[in-house]
């Protein structure tokens, strides 16, 4: 992550992007569908994923930070005891700990009972008294705190605004190759989530505003503070933003509300921040499948240009160029996508998310098939990690642009019609979940009605596995 960049949004390449998105008309309204989660495990509390999260947090101003109790119900889905568990820790990144900021856990109880810990980085690990056996569950109970550095980051404050994308500890991702801990980046994200339920209670002064992931449910007025109390089903990380003088314009877009917070002295751009994500929002709900969640809050935040989060995202409203800023909030929406709802690993397939958002943006502007006409040259394969990037430059022209011209020149060869289907079912399978690339190619050829892993490699994409 680079200071002064957007981690793994849109970066230095979207300067050159023009969006020519129209705006003379609404969008039609249609009511939000109701997507059905799939069947609740019998094991799983309180649902289909792995964990669940409660957290009681306490924001402070003097000195600047959040604090509180996290509990996380765990089930062992796997096929093996778990002698422990890994947490990640993402303001452990130096980035932030340079200038101040961090978490630490001062305390941790399994199933009430007091655990062993360690930290190594951004990698907290919990050693579990006994083993966790084949389907049974675990109560885990950490007490942190959180300091926020002075920063315009997805990480800090600056200007009026703490931007906290990642606050807490996050349960690290578990798969067929064990714990999942990526090391940090200069550049891209390391950020990496299965889904799961939150509900978070946020105490903080009254004279602030806060935004955050999900749904508010309740709140209780204190004498100097209030206590907010949010929900947030299906997601893939709980975003927070807490500014001094926040004021907001809303639009309903079909069951949805899109919410735009803007600092004072952004005002100027409210409107067309509004217009430029309801219009995103309704028309990758038609082209993708449905939104699913009741709200999308976008939030001015002094950030070069913008970053995504589940239901929430960060845009600069004041110092962005306009046609950046034309690019930017569609390619962020577009993130509730992919991302979101369909879940990648962002560090070492980074270009499943970026280069699919970036494709939907050139669609929503009506350009897909004139956008940056002459080939990004194919430097490294696009399915690259992000450590294996030699540099920012490269990755942003890999992972974001050259990744949308597959999709550009994939329309060329099936039909932009037979793509935007298999995309949709890629969407529809994979929701909630966690896709590779090897499933992208695999879903988009069936909807096709072709084998297209012969096109996927040679536009170098890395040697598919076989399913």
């Amino acid at each position: 992550m680079l200071l002064g960049v957007v981690a793994g949004s849109l970066l230095g390449v979207f300067l050159l992007i023009r969006a020519g998105v129209e705006t003379e008309q609404e969008p039609a309204e249609k009511p939000r569908p109701r997507i059905e989660r799939p069947p609740p495990s019998e094991i799983s509390y309180p649902g289909i994923y792995p964990a669940r999260y409660e957290i009681d947090a306490v924001y402070k101003e003097e000195p600047r930070s959040i604090s509180g109790t996290q509990i996380v119900r765990y089930v062992n889905a796997e096929d093996r005891p778990m002698r422990s568990l890994h947490f990640r820790l993402w303001t452990n990144e130096s980035v932030f700990t340079d200038l101040g900021g961090g978490t630490t856990v001062s305390s941790v109880t399994v199933d009430g009972e007091r655990a062993r810990s360690s930290l190594d980085g951004t990698d907290f690990e919990v050693f579990l008294p006994k083993p966790l056996t084949e389907n049974a569950t675990a109560k885990i109970v950490l007490d942190f705190e959180t300091d926020i550095p002075e920063i315009a980051a997805p990480f800090g404050h600056h200007s009026g605004v703490s931007s906290m994308g990642v606050w807490h500890p996050v349960l690290a991702v578990y798969d067929e190759d064990g714990w999942n801990l990526a090391p940090t980046t200069e550049f891209g994200e390391p950020y990496f989530a299965e889904t799961a339920d939150y509900k978070v209670r946020l105490t903080l002064p009254k004279s602030l505003t806060a935004v955050a992931t999900g749904v508010e449910r309740n709140r209780a007025e204190g004498r100097s503070t209030r206590t907010l109390t949010y929900e947030a089903e299906s997601v893939r990380d709980f975003a927070l933003a807490i500014g001094e003088k926040f004021e907001r314009v809303s639009r309903k877009v079909g069951g949805t509300t899109v919410n735009v917070y803007h600092r004072p002295e952004s005002a100027f751009r409210a409107e067309r921040a509004l217009d430029l994500a309801s219009r995103s929002l309704a028309y990758f709900s038609e082209t993708f499948g449905a939104y699913p969640y009741p709200e999308f809050d976008l939030v001015d935040a002094p950030l070069v240009a913008g970053t995504e989060y589940s239901t929430l995202t960060f845009a600069n409203l004041q110092n962005t160029e306009d046609y950046v800023f034309d690019t930017v909030v569609p390619h962020e929406v577009a993130h509730q996508w992919w991302y979101v709802q369909v879940g990648s690993d962002q560090f070492e397939e980074p270009w499943l998310d970026e280069s699919l958002a970036t494709y939907s943006e050139w669609l929503s502007a009506g350009d897909a098939a004139s956008r940056f006409p002459d080939p990004v040259p194919p430097t490294t394969p696009l399915n690259t990690s992000v450590a294996d990037f030699p540099d920012s430059y490269t990755y942003q022209n890999v992972a974001y642009l050259r990744g949308a011209q597959l999709y550009r020149d994939l329309a060329y060869k099936i039909g932009e019609e037979r793509l935007l289907r298999g995309l949709r079912a890629y969407v529809e399978k994979y929701r909630y979940r966690t896709a590779k690339t090897e499933d992208l190619v695999s879903t988009t050829s069936k909807s096709a009605g072709e084998d297209l892993t012969p096109f996927f490699e040679s536009y170098d994409v890395a040697p598919l596995k076989n399913d």
